[in-house]
């Protein structure tokens, strides 16, 4: 082989290698998820009718989440200054939003809602069943598309019912029904499920779910918590973690301590 042969195939190959690498770096997509049950921006501490949204705020920007979903939310409701609380926080953030009430509330609503770094496509929310006769108050499922990186992720946010077990039961088999109409997809889903790890319906739910953290990842009370009621739950195949844990140091804003979530697709 001539020298200039030799340069012609040690420099494809190495375009070729370049190439290769640049291929291989294009396919690592990062995304992270914050869940949070925010008890309406009023911090435990502090008396009934004070609101600190600048303190929600400050945790969000401090996990770098770029889809957070957040429960107990209170829109235009006395008890919060008449304030759309989530509105307010999209501002504050340069966020989409999607609010979902799930009961009237003092002259406005109190629900669940999604923050995102991305456009929110194909909003649904789903109503999640209750049993006669057992009062409960209303619960939904929102679930909603973001485009990253030109890939569909659905993006689940719930909050469950925090008294009886059957109803937690129906409910978690309910979330599994939703999500298997999207088997093939990417699926992250943020909540306070009010239910601990050994409980029947997050052991359903984690057979069709991988939750992130470990069972002693502690959510509540904020201060010496004792139990894990929070999870962020991801498709198994479709993600891989690259970090998760449970933000103690933000232990003022809420009664639960929020989840964080980093994840590689």
């Amino acid at each position: 082989m001539t020298k200039n042969n030799l340069l012609f195939v040690s420099l494809t190959a190495l375009l070729l290698s370049c190439s290769q690498t640049k291929k291989l770096a294009s396919t690592y997509t990062p995304v992270t998820v914050l869940s949070y049950n925010i008890h309406h921006a009023n911090p435990p501490s502090q008396p009934k009718g004070f609101i600190d949204l600048d303190t929600i705020v400050a945790t969000i920007k401090a996990s770098n989440a770029e889809l957070i979903a957040i429960q107990e939310l209170d829109s235009v409701s006395i008890r919060s200054n008449k304030v759309f609380q989530l509105k307010v926080l999209a501002e504050k953030l340069g966020m989409h939003y999607h609010f979902e009430r799930t009961i009237p509330y003092e002259g406005g609503a109190y629900g669940i809602g999604i923050l995102s770094k991305y456009p929110l496509q194909e909003i649904n929310a789903y109503p999640l069943p209750g049993i006669t006769g057992i009062p409960t108050e209303p619960r939904k499922l929102l679930v909603a598309k973001v485009t990253i990186a030109g890939q569909p992720v659905y993006f689940g946010c719930t909050h469950f019912d925090f008294k009886n077990k059957e109803v937690k039961m129906l409910q978690a088999r309910k979330l599994v029904n939703v999500f298997s109409k999207l088997k093939d997809q990417r699926v992250l889903i943020g909540g306070d499920f009010n239910a601990t790890p050994d409980d029947e319906s997050i052991q359903y739910i984690s057979k069709h779910f991988t939750s992130t953290g470990n069972n002693n990842a502690f959510t509540i009370p904020v201060v010496n918590p004792k139990k894990k009621i929070d999870y962020i739950f991801y498709r198994p195949g479709r993600f891989s973690v690259t970090r998760d844990s449970v933000l103690s140091a933000h232990n003022y804003g809420s009664d639960h301590l929020p989840v964080v979530a980093g994840f590689s697709f």
